[in-house]
């Protein structure tokens, strides 16, 4: 019989919390290190995330598929998510860009996850 470790799991029906989100106070000096860091938690790094999960899942079925060898299709799941992960990089900061922008020309400012 194997023992289980119950006090290091996780419940399975434990919900996940959402982010507070933030209001950004819109009278606020737009200094360059204010807009920086606006820009930052709106841009957020969901583009590199998305990125890297859809690149692995890619890389790891078309190559299974292409190989027939799941160490091999791994290995190819790993190269995916780094190139999907540049990509949705290069996402990010175009958002990034975006957001610094709006909020160093005195643009209004959204609300961000905290």
């Amino acid at each position: 019989m194997r023992h289980q470790n119950n006090h290091l799991s996780v419940p399975l029906n434990k919900p996940r919390q959402a982010p507070t989100p933030r209001q950004w106070p819109q009278n606020q000096e737009r200094t360059q290190l204010f807009c920086d860091q606006y820009a930052r938690a709106a841009a957020s790094d969901g583009g590199r995330i998305q990125g890297a999960q859809t690149g692995n899942t890619f890389g790891k079925q078309t190559g299974y598929i292409a190989t027939g060898d799941r160490k091999q299709a791994e290995a190819l799941g790993m190269i995916g998510g780094t190139v999907g992960s540049a990509a949705g990089a290069k996402i990010d900061k175009h958002f990034y860009d975006f957001h610094f922008g709006e909020c160093i020309n005195g643009g209004r400012l959204i609300t961000t996850p905290k």
